[in-house]
C-alpha cells in the first residue's frame, strides 16, 4: 500500500460524507482547515485525529487506513490486545492461535 491510499480513502469518504472539509474539521474539534491539510497539504494526523474525522463522516478508522472493514467484536479484540503488556502478548496470541486451528 503506498502512503497516499489512504489519503484517497478519505477524500472518497469525505466527499460521500455530504459535508465540507471545513465543517467536519470544525465537528471532530480540529482547526477549519485541519481536513484541508491533510488532503491537500500532506499534512499526517494523530490517529486521534484521524478517529474523529473518521467518526465526524461515517467511516471506520480501519477502512481509511487499510481499505477493509473490521467487525465491531475485531475492533474491541485490538484493543484489548494493545492494553496487554508487551511481555504477555505472546502468551495471549499463542491462546488466540489455538482457537484458529482447532477444528468443530
Amino acid at each position: 500500500m503506498s502512503n497516499g491510499d489512504w489519503k484517497q480513502r478519505l477524500e472518497a469518504a469525505v466527499e460521500a460524507s455530504g459535508k465540507s472539509r471545513r465543517a467536519i474539521s470544525l465537528a471532530a474539534g480540529m482547526g477549519p482547515g485541519y481536513v484541508h491539510s491533510l488532503l491537500k497539504e500532506g499534512k499526517e494526523p494523530t490517529i486521534g485525529s484521524l478517529i474523529a474525522i473518521c467518526r465526524e463522516i461515517g467511516v471506520s478508522a480501519a477502512h481509511i487506513l487499510l481499505g477493509f472493514d473490521i467487525s465491531a467484536q475485531d475492533e474491541e479484540a485490538l484493543t484489548l490486545l494493545a492494553q496487554v503488556p508487551e511481555d504477555k502478548r505472546p502468551m495471549v496470541l499463542a491462546i488466540l492461535r489455538s482457537f484458529s486451528s482447532s477444528k468443530e
